[in-house]
């Protein structure tokens, strides 16, 4: 193991909480408002059927847009393509619409998001100087949890937001297992590969699901980051 590794390894089996107030510190003085907090659906095609898409790349359909303000307010944004076309230029032309060039933009995991972005930008020549600052402007909310700036036992040794979420913000621990149809990333990314065979009904109830459950990804980063404020701003 990496000397990180075992730091977190002592530290869960000792069930004790490691805050490196420095570090957390430095990540959050990365960030400048308005806070852009970003994430992507995506699915993919064994078999391409539209121009440009290789198989099984990712194809981003859905995003959601927590826009946070220095004064506290929150806006949220939101995008989910129809369903049966190819969804990349509706897409990426609300997405600049949405995002300015000069922004903070927030991601969890934000190698993909970046990739999206990138793959886009390839594509559509008009928008690749928007999309490709809007790349280079991503920053990544999972930095402190990966990096061992912040590990607690409820994270049980990992990173990803669905166990960051909870340990940080236990009101929220239920949040996902509460949605209604859509819970995580594969059954989005499924939904909206086989919508276009569902009948109106169907179609309209998990546009829905989709909807809350992109919408959550954000929400969830917009709480990580309120604790993760509060805890630099308290702790010794």
């Amino acid at each position: 193991m990496t000397a990180k590794q075992r730091q977190a390894v002592e530290q869960y089996k000792a069930q004790t909480t490691h805050f490196d107030k420095k570090a957390v510190q430095a990540f959050l003085e990365t960030l400048t408002y308005p806070v852009y907090h970003l994430d992507f659906e995506t699915f993919q095609q064994a078999i391409p059927r539209w121009k440009g898409v290789k198989p099984f790349m990712q194809i981003p359909f859905q995003y959601s847009l927590h826009i946070e303000h220095a004064d506290g307010r929150l806006e949220h944004r939101e995008f989910l393509a129809e369903e049966g076309s190819d969804p990349r230029e509706a897409l990426v032309r609300r997405l600049c619409a949405d995002i300015p060039a000069d922004v903070t933009v927030l991601a969890y995991n934000m190698s993909f998001e970046k990739g999206v972005i990138r793959a886009l930008a390839e594509e559509y020549e008009d928008l690749r100087e928007h999309l490709l600052a809007i790349a280079d402007n991503l920053r990544d909310l999972m930095t402190p949890f990966q990096q061992k700036y912040y590990v607690t036992p409820a994270m049980q040794g990992s990173y990803s937001i669905k166990y960051v979420l909870p340990a940080l913000v236990p009101e929220m621990a239920q949040a996902y297992k509460a949605l209604d149809g859509i819970h995580n990333g594969s059954e989005a990314m499924n939904a909206f590969a086989t919508m276009d065979k569902m009948d109106d009904e169907k179609k309209e109830k998990m546009r829905e699901a989709l909807l809350k459950y992109c919408e959550l990804d954000t929400l969830a980063m917009v709480r990580v980051l309120e604790r993760l404020r509060r805890d630099a701003g308290s702790m010794n």
